[in-house]
């Protein structure tokens, strides 16, 4: 069992995670940049943000390394944010979560392991 969630971008290796939360610059649909803060823990779809803002349902929103301000959609599935879990420098896993406000699909997974949160990924 995991008690720390330490993320990474996978784009300049450095710690996403501050507080108890993972942190996002983020760009929505109608251009508003915010930054975004959310639960480490995979399966919690907690979210503040700063401003405070609303979303629509389905909005889908743009998240970027607030360090190197790459943007983190993932190459393997567009819908989707990839970040990197570290639990010991030698033990990573690659996590996947939607990209569309109200999806609520978080997936965890290290080569041919895949732990799953929500619904599985399919034709993304």
């Amino acid at each position: 069992m995991i008690n720390q969630y330490d993320y990474y971008c996978p784009k300049c290796d450095e710690m996403l995670s501050e507080n108890s939360k993972v942190i996002f610059d983020v760009r929505r649909e109608n251009n508003v940049r915010i930054k975004m803060f959310l639960d480490p823990k995979p399966g919690s779809y907690k979210v503040e943000c700063e401003p405070d803002t609303s979303f629509k349902l389905n909005e889908q929103v743009d998240f970027y390394c607030p360090h190197c301000k790459e943007n983190l959609e993932s190459s393997k599935y567009s819908k989707f944010v990839e970040i990197v879990l570290k639990v010991t420098d030698n033990v990573l896993f690659d996590v996947f979560f939607s990209r569309i406000y109200g999806d609520h699909k978080t997936y965890v997974g290290i080569e041919d392991f895949e732990e799953e949160y929500g619904q599985k990924i399919a034709n993304h």
